[in-house]
């Protein structure tokens, strides 16, 4: 009843009081991805960031709930206002336009897997003409994918096709094991995780695209830019005192990154 009664009372408060009123208790909706997001044995939500935030929400004494649902539905519980936060988060300049980012939390890859014994191996983004590329999505992985085709396009190559796989329980891996498309194109740990849990061995990273931070999105609805600041203030100094987080990405087998004051510039990320 409660969730009901406050999804009730967005709509009758006007958007602006609702992002400047205080907010001391937060909802952050995520996925089944592991390593990064994943349900424990009592199907409660956990992994590095459920571990990260739980530190920021209990120094700033905030109440933060953490809800695990399919990846299409955690997305549009952001974009309906039941969720006030989403991980993990890839940037893309389409997302900046309706989001907050936090700070940069940890690093991920995107890459190219392919089967043993391809007989054509991907070595370089020219060698993806003409190709079936597998990506799951609608997510960042598709968005980045669709730029690098149409990168090519204007670089005079041919195109490849996308297979655009709308489940995040690793049909790309299983599709790669048995020689259904060319290559899959995934967060690299992401897909690792998934070729241990399904006990696959003839599937290898062929060419690393790309590497960026993830993060946590805010809706800009929900939240002001004082109270991203204020977030983002508590996930920096926690980020000093745990030295980048290693000792919570470690056990996750991931890496750190390193945060600048160019990088939070790049993503637009408010800090004060």
């Amino acid at each position: 009843m409660k969730r009901v009664v406050t999804f009730i009372i967005l709509f009758i408060m006007p958007l602006s009081l609702y992002a400047s009123a205080p907010q001391k208790e937060l909802v952050f909706s995520t996925h089944n991805y592991p390593p990064f997001s994943f349900v424990d044995e009592s199907n409660n939500a956990t992994g590095p960031f459920v571990d990260i935030l739980t530190l920021a929400c209990k120094r700033l004494n905030y109440k933060c709930e953490f809800i695990s649902v399919p990846n299409r539905r955690s997305k549009l519980m952001l974009k309906n206002l039941q969720a006030q936060g989403n991980f993990p988060m890839g940037w893309n300049i389409d997302r900046n336009e309706w989001l907050y980012f936090s700070i940069p939390l940890m690093k991920m890859q995107y890459g190219f897997f392919q089967p043993e014994g391809a007989k054509k191996t991907i070595k370089s983004l020219n060698d993806l003409q003409k190709m079936q590329i597998a990506v799951f999505g609608p997510s960042n992985a598709s968005f980045q994918l669709i730029k690098i085709q149409q990168q090519m396009i204007k670089d005079g190559l041919r195109e490849f096709d996308i297979v655009l796989l709308t489940d995040a329980n690793g049909t790309g891996v299983k599709m790669i094991e048995n020689n259904r498309i060319d290559g899959y194109f995934a967060n690299t740990l992401q897909a690792r995780a998934r070729l241990k849990q399904f006990n696959l061995h003839h599937v290898n990273l062929a060419f690393l695209q790309s590497e960026s931070p993830y993060f946590i999105g805010f809706n800009k609805i929900q939240l002001s830019p004082e109270q991203i600041a204020l977030f983002n203030k508590a996930l920096l100094d926690l980020y000093q005192e745990h030295d980048q987080f290693k000792d919570i990405l470690k056990p996750y087998n991931i890496d750190p990154i390193l945060i600048t004051p160019e990088i939070l510039s790049r993503f637009n990320i408010i800090t004060d």
